[in-house]
């Protein structure tokens, strides 16, 4: 289990760190940026890490019910809906109040809702401290949002600067990235019939991401090339200075599917919770990653109540962190 955690804790750094991949991609537009990181991050990348650790994984999907993988990469296809919103959202209010709003709705709904699916309740004292545990961590998502609203609030050019809107789509964005969770803990079922045939659990975990994440690759993908064309803006792939546009997109790509691939073999480490408890803390703790992001980046450079108060949030994220550990080590 304690390989478990230093796993999940480095899909922590990775997923709070990819968001910064999102900013400052020109000469690329938005749409150019997200072709090349939907086709690397959401697709080869999957495919190519889990060939290599499962090279008979295709053998095992065809052996799933086809039920289970509708269900699974239509939560997916929910997600990259909800993916082509947060990558809006960050350009609209920043990484730090994005990622806040985003991953407390997607903490809570994406852990506790496959919990209830799968009947896997923990006994009462471990569901109790789990239950605690979440509404400390939500407790400190919202005081790190009451700090992004209290920094546009000090910002008189702001008003009526689309803040509600942007919080809007980054609530929305949540919910889409719960549904990923979701998904995959669907498609783990695959997986199972994976270790039946003797793949170790712990790349097995690896082959619900791909089931998944091809429904989340159709809605990114298609939206990215319907706006390329639309906007006659694939020419930005041979505009002056987009070498390194190219490399920031890869780049990207790869930190984010390293979070979701590190976070997929902690979960086969974790326990019965790992797919619950993981999801919290996987969550929580990639946001102080990219608070901690957002405070280098300058964005709350001058806001210095504001500031205080992300800094108290980020503490009580940690305290929850700590309750859902204990609560993973009662189940």
């Amino acid at each position: 289990m304690a390989l478990g955690f230093l796993l999940l804790l480095l899909a922590c750094g990775f997923q709070g760190s990819f968001g910064l991949g999102m900013k400052k991609y020109q000469p690329f537009s938005w749409e150019a940026f997200w072709a090349v990181f939907s086709f690397v991050g959401i697709l080869l990348i999957p495919v190519l890490w889990t060939w290599a650790e499962v090279p008979q994984f295709f053998d095992y999907i065809r052996q799933t019910d086809a039920k289970v993988l509708w269900i699974a990469s239509f939560c997916g296809f929910l997600w990259g809906i909800s993916s082509i919103m947060f990558g809006k959202a960050i350009d609209s209010i920043g990484v730090s109040l994005t990622y806040g709003v985003n991953m407390g709705i997607s903490a809570s709904l994406g852990s506790l809702i496959p919990l209830f699916i799968f009947g896997n309740v923990p006994p009462a004292a471990s569901f109790t401290v789990l239950l605690i545990g979440t509404a400390v961590m939500l407790f400190g998502v919202f005081m790190i949002t009451k700090a992004g609203l209290l920094k546009e609030k000090m910002i008189a050019s702001a008003a009526g600067s689309g803040l509600g809107k942007g919080l809007l789509v980054a609530s929305l964005a949540g919910l889409g990235s719960a549904a990923m969770n979701i998904g995959f803990s669907y498609a783990s079922k695959t997986a199972d019939i994976a270790v039946a045939a003797g793949t170790p659990k712990i790349s097995a975990s690896l082959i619900s991401w791909v089931i998944t994440l091809s429904g989340g690759f159709v809605a990114n993908f298609a939206y990215s090339v319907y706006l390329l064309i639309m906007n006659k803006t694939y020419k930005d792939y041979t505009a002056k200075g987009a070498g390194k546009a190219y490399l920031k997109a890869l780049a990207t790509a790869l930190v984010w599917y390293l979070a979701l691939g590190f976070y997929a073999k902690a979960t086969a480490l974790l326990g019965p919770l790992g797919a619950v408890v993981g999801w919290l803390a996987f969550n929580g703790l990639s946001l102080i990653i990219s608070n901690a992001w957002g405070l280098k980046d300058g964005e709350w450079k001058g806001f210095t109540a504001p500031k205080k108060l992300l800094l108290q949030g980020n503490v009580v994220l940690i305290i929850s962190w700590v309750i859902v550990g204990i609560a993973n080590g009662m189940s």
